[in-house]
């Protein structure tokens, strides 16, 4: 589960999001003022606000849900349904359902952070407690029902929102709750756990025998098997959830009858605990909480704005007369059900309760911990990161030179690593991580790209080791490329997409560089566009000039040129022709700067400003790819040991600073992008640097200062960072102020267990970094039972608590120190609000429980009549003014006092080895870290190219000749063929064929003799009558495509071309063998109103719904009668040329865009003909003399002219 934010969520998944996020928030923060400066009003969304500072905390006494998990729920709808003739219907329904929330186990992810934590230890005065994730998840079920069910307390606070009577609900009991067992407490004897008297016996095979306990002594079991546990009760019964419960699993501590008494008394008359008539759970309302928090400067919170968690208190001390460290068990446990259980009997030796999560720690005798103590000698150990003193010092002040030559290099941060050459010895070697102790400038010497890695080796003259900093840091990079498939797509992409432009590009300025004439690009042609229209006319041979019509032209009359230019192309030489090839130094010439240009246009935003992970990208793949670079020069991902070369270089309890190594950085990037290098001489990955450094020194709108990289940094290793993983780290500049530009830390984790790792791009002791601050989380602050307790007493001081706002809290001079005097209480004093004894007076020190009725209503009187007031325009007005104990002000009290501590870095930057980590003199400006390896990787070739570099001349007879004219004969006249091939698009050119050149079946045509089919028939209707041989009817319509019109040709005034529907329908016996070759339609075509049209240019017809034919139009031209004819071929796509009648049901069509005749008056009615072709023979091909052609009765297609009245 990840953190709940309380709103939007603004996680980035990235190493980088802490910049991320600020410099999004920066650009939408430019954007709305943008917006509301151009008079368009922004759309505020509270999500994106936060509405806590850093630093700061809200806390809510409990989160509950609309509906509690666990009882079954029943949801019911009522529907009245009124009909208009006065019909009524009443419609019911119900639904019953279960609520899905944890019951026996937390789901992965729950829980975020215990103190103490796991293994480590603390003093006997804290009381354990657990951070979650969910902050509904305490009240997710019922821990009372006393208390009512949430929906009744959702109800009742909607009530007295709108104006009833009543309290106000302040407190809620949770299901969970936090209690801690010495281990003996919660130890089953062997004969429980094994043998005939085992309380196991009855289990199942699911319990495996003998049984053990974990090692915070839980039992894992089913349900059903709990239930058959013996001598045991437990609050688990099948009313806290559906049948389906019992094969669920969960961990179960085995509990005392007299102890579990304790844990659950009520309040007497007196409000002083005492045993009732059953199990109470109020007193528990007092140990939960949520807080909702300000995440800046913590490492696991810091992934949102906003965290939302709650935190469940528990309730007993640690031994309080123990001589040596004692281990504790903490447990999570369900109380669900508890107040419905009765006492345990005498049969009971155990109650079994559910442990949801556990852990151990350690309770150590009294004053051998302390926090604050903790925290100022980490403040002690500040250093830079490299060997310990003691392991340098020997050998810095030895007489020995060779060791003190190896001291210098320990002074670097260098450390001897094993080394294999490329032969194959084993030697030794210098290496040095990318965080160093001390400044290292850009490197003179190491400037160039590298295809290999090894000539980023550097040899140590004075010890005669060969330093490989640089060269494993390059191999490293190749090696994470190589591991990462989306990132090594995107790279190969990318690298085609630059290489393909350049090259173009290239080719491009080596043509024009010979005549700059000779190729016209796209843009050249658009950008003549307007000379070239203003020219038509004298394409045409005209007599004036378009561009200075007063001035006649010369001839021949054709601007474009002459005939050479129009239509001879000389044969070019080898000589003639240029090197095209990439290796050529004529492409060389042009290649780099092509390929920077093709990289930063591909690194631009859709916008066409610099793209800035806060835009959208031109092109994926750079977004890809510039996002994996980012992350790494932030060393995302790089092995810890490469990072920290030798463990002596990070001791616990030790605070490190380091600068991070340009050089080393840069060689983990060329290393990187060498992957896809095809042609030897990188310049691809050149122009993807440059692409990166133009977004590395780009300023993002809105911001004043370029993309933060992280420059400096430091290493926290300590059990505070276990104790408090989101320890909060704040860096300050000379005032004390936070950064007002930027963000102060840019990456920010917990590498392992404790170890805190934090990046900064601000010089450590300048004037923007002057001092750094750890500060115990609002979230996982300690809880402690009182200032002290001990076997005779516990010592009590009060906090101060405010109901006002901060900055009258600021007035209250004494607002950091306790209210009044100490309260003590003894073991024998009334009205206690610690109770040592489970037995009053047995003095045995065996409960250690605190009575949270008691004590939360102490701390409410106190600070009722102590806090004090404060002067408001002359009014005194009381810095406390509350009338109710809460759990979240019962939690401020437990809270132990919140330390942070400060290191001053301004004093140690002047002195020591602090002052070598930033660079000469006295900078407070970020680091711009821009790559420095720029020169391009090259491969030296066995063969070398003989490519020449000069260009071929243009010769005198390439020039045009203006000699010719370019005269039309007066007789010429423009073919028919000629002008179908120049046809506008929207106009269709239909093959014309000879009707004497057609093949005729030779086979007699036979003619149906059945009656004429009228316009007006239905086409849905079958006619019953049969052709030859019971051959298929077709049944053929003609008509406009117009709703409601389907037997006639409707035009209107304008007679716009339409499209025109060919209805045909087939009737045919079920058992017919006709094998159909195509079915035509025929319609003669010419200028007057007796035909349908003068002819068709239309884009052509398709089928509408058997998409299994083709219609393909001809035009037929019958020399013998003088007429042309429109024939409409509706062929089968068969690979046979045929198919059976009996598949074919329809064969409608649709004739696009045709030009009808208008009739002059209101109808006419014009013949068309159709036949349909079979084959003759089955078994024989489709030659002409096995067609059988059948003649169908014409087709009366009615034309509407609706310029005409129907009596015209």
């Amino acid at each position: 589960m990840g953190i709940f934010p309380g709103g939007k969520s603004t996680r980035i998944n990235s190493p980088r999001h802490l910049t991320l996020r600020y410099s999004r928030r920066v650009a939408a923060a430019y954007q709305r003022k943008a917006q509301q400066l151009a008079g368009i009003t922004a759309v505020e969304e509270d999500d994106e606000l936060d509405p806590l500072a850093p630093g700061e905390q809200k806390l809510n006494s409990y989160w509950a849900p609309g509906l509690e998990a666990g009882p079954k729920h029943n949801i019911s709808v009522k529907q009245n349904i009124k009909a208009p003739t006065g019909e009524e219907l009443n419609l019911e329904a119900e639904k019953s359902f279960f609520v899905d929330a944890p019951q026996f186990s937390l789901p992965e992810g729950s829980v975020h952070s215990t103190y103490p934590p796991p293994g480590y230890p603390d003093t006997n005065r804290i009381l354990p407690h657990v951070v979650l994730t969910d902050p509904h998840l305490p009240w997710e079920r019922l821990g009372s029902r006393s208390q009512g069910t949430n929906k009744e307390l959702q109800m009742k606070m909607k009530a007295l929102a709108e104006g009833a009577s009543g309290e106000t609900v302040r407190n809620r009991v949770p299901w969970l709750v936090m209690f801690s067992f010495s281990q003996d407490e919660l130890r089953l004897p062997p004969q429980d756990l094994d043998g005939s008297t085992s309380i196991f016996r009855n289990t199942s095979s699911g319990v495996t025998k003998p049984v053990k306990q974990s090692g915070t002594m839980t039992v894992n079991m089913s349900i059903e098997d709990l239930w058959k546990v013996t001598d045991t009760t437990t609050p688990v019964t099948q009313d806290l959830g559906p049948d389906s419960m019992k094969s669920s699993r969960g961990d179960f501590i085995f509990v005392k009858p007299d102890l579990f008494t304790s844990l659950f008394p009520a309040s007497d008359s007196s409000g002083n605990p005492s045993k009732g008539s059953g199990p109470n759970t109020l007193q528990y309302q007092y140990q939960a909480h949520v807080r909702k928090i300000n995440g800046q400067g913590m490492a696991l919170a810091g992934v949102e704005d906003t965290a939302i968690f709650s935190i469940v208190v528990g309730n007993r001390a640690g031994p309080l007369d123990n001589e040596t460290p004692t281990t504790m068990t903490a447990h999570l446990v369900s109380i669900e059900g508890v107040e419905q259980m009765s006492w345990p009997g005498s049969s009971h030796r155990y109650v079994a309760l559910c442990s949801l999560y556990s852990w151990n720690y350690t309770v150590l005798p009294a004053n051998t911990l302390n926090v604050p103590d903790a925290f100022e000698d980490i403040g002690r150990t500040l250093n830079v990161l490299r060997a310990p003193e003691e392991i340098i010092a020997p050998l810095r002040t030895s007489s020995d030179k060779m060791q003190q030559l190896v001291a210098k290099r320990l002074d670097d941060g260098y450390t001897l690593a094993r080394y294999r050459t490329q032969t194959g010895e084993s030697t030794v070697a210098l290496y040095r991580g990318p965080f160093t102790p001390s400044y290292i400038p850009p490197l003179e010497n190491l400037t160039t790209s590298s295809n290999s890695g090894v000539d980023l080796q550097i040899l140590d003259k004075q010890l005669g080791i060969m330093d490989i900093t640089y060269s494993v840091a390059w191999q490293v990079g190749r090696t994470m490329a190589l591991g990462d498939k989306a990132y090594t797509a995107a790279l190969n992409r990318l690298r085609t997409s630059i290489h393909g432009a350049a090259e173009a590009a290239s080719k491009l300025q080596t043509v024009k560089a010979i005549d700059d004439t000779a190729f016209r690009t796209r843009s050249d042609l658009l950008g003549d566009i307007d000379l070239a229209i203003r020219s038509l006319a004298s394409i045409h041979l005209s007599n004036r000039n378009d561009l200075d019509p007063g001035t006649p032209i010369r001839e021949p009359r054709y601007l474009p040129g002459g005939a050479k230019r129009r239509w001879k192309r000389s044969r070019l030489a080898r000589s003639d022709i240029p090197d095209m090839s990439y290796s050529s130094p004529l492409i060389q010439k042009y290649f780099p700067n092509e390929a920077i240009k093709a990289a930063r246009f591909l690194a631009k935003s859709t916008a066409g400003d610099t793209y800035d992970e806060t835009n959208d990208p031109m092109s994926t793949d750079w977004m890809i790819v510039l996002s994996w670079l980012l992350d790494r020069m932030f060393l995302a991902g790089v092995p810890a040991h490469c990072l920290i070369p030798d463990p002596t270089y990070l001791e616990p309890e030790r605070l490190r600073f380091f600068r991070i190594d340009s050089n080393w950085v840069d060689a983990l990037i060329d290393g990187a992008l060498s992957l896809g290098n095809h042609y030897g001489d990188d310049e691809d990955r050149t122009a993807i640097k440059e692409a990166l450094n133009d977004y590395i020194q780009h300023t993002p709108d809105g911001q004043d200062q370029p993309v933060q990289i992280p420059s400096y940094g430091f290493y926290l290793r300590s059990d505070l960072v276990t104790m408090f993983p989101d320890l909060r780290v704040e860096v300050l500049d000379v005032n004390g102020n936070a950064p007002s530009t930027g963000a102060p830390l840019l990456r920010h984790e917990i590498v392992t267990d404790g170890v805190m790792m934090a990046f900064m791009d601000r010089v450590p002791g300048s004037d923007k970094f002057a001092s750094l601050v750890f500060t115990q989380p609002s979230h996982q602050q300690r809880f402690a039972v009182a200032r002290g307790v001990d076997t005779t007493q516990v010592k009590v001081d009060i906090r101060r608590q405010y109901t006002v706002e901060q900055s009258i809290r600021e007035k209250d001079e004494n607002r950091h120190d306790a209210l009044g005097e100490s309260l003590i209480y003894k073991p024998d004093d009334p009205n206690n609000i610690f109770l040592w004894d489970a037995k009053s007076g047995s003095g045995l020190n065996d409960l250690r429980i605190i009575w949270p009725p008691r004590f939360a209503a102490v701390q409410l009187k106190k600070l009722q009549d102590e806090m004090g007031t404060y002067s408001d325009g002359g009014t005194q007005k009381p810095y406390f003014k509350d009338d109710t104990a809460t759990s979240a002000l019962f939690a401020m009290q437990l809270n132990d006092p919140v330390y942070n501590l400060t290191i001053d870095l301004k004093s140690h930057a002047s002195s020591g080895a602090m002052a070598q980590v930033g660079p000469p003199g006295d900078s407070s400006s970020p680091e711009i870290r821009t790559l420095k390896l720029m020169g391009t990787a090259r491969v030296n070739k066995l063969i070398p190219d003989n490519g020449s570099e000069t260009l071929p001349t243009k010769k005198e007879d390439d020039d045009d000749d203006y000699g010719a004219t370019f005269k039309r004969l007066q007789s010429y006249a423009a073919t028919p063929t000629a002008l179908s091939n120049f046809l506008a698009p929207n106009v269709r050119a239909l093959p014309v064929a000879s009707l004497a050149s057609l093949p005729e079946p030779q086979l007699l045509t036979q003619k149906r003799n059945n009656p004429e089919i009228a316009p007006t028939s239905n086409s849905s209707s079958q006619p019953d009558d049969r052709g030859v041989a019971g051959s298929p009817k077709y049944q053929i319509t003609v008509s406009s495509n117009i709703i409601g019109h389907w037997d006639e040709v409707q035009l209107d005034k304008d007679n716009l071309p339409q499209d025109i529907i060919f209805s045909i329908i087939l009737k045919q016996d079920a058992v017919s063998q006709y094998q159909l070759v195509e079915v035509d339609i025929q319609i003669d075509v010419g200028a007057s109103a007796p035909f349908l049209m003068n002819t068709y240019t239309g884009p052509g017809a398709h089928m509408l719904t058997n998409l299994r034919f083709n219609v393909l139009p001809t035009v037929i031209r019958d020399d013998e009668h003088d007429i042309n004819q429109l024939r409409l071929r509706v062929l089968p796509r068969s690979a046979k040329g045929w198919v059976y009648a009996t598949q074919v049901s329809e064969l409608t069509f649709l004739l696009g865009l045709a030009k009808i005749n208008a009739p002059a008056k209101y109808s006419s009615e014009i013949k068309v003909q159709s036949w349909a072709r079979y084959k003759r023979s089955p078994n024989e091909g489709l030659g002409p003399n096995n067609i059988l052609e059948i003649t169908n009765p014409d087709t009366t297609v009615k034309v509407v002219n609706l310029r005409y009245t129907p009596s015209s």
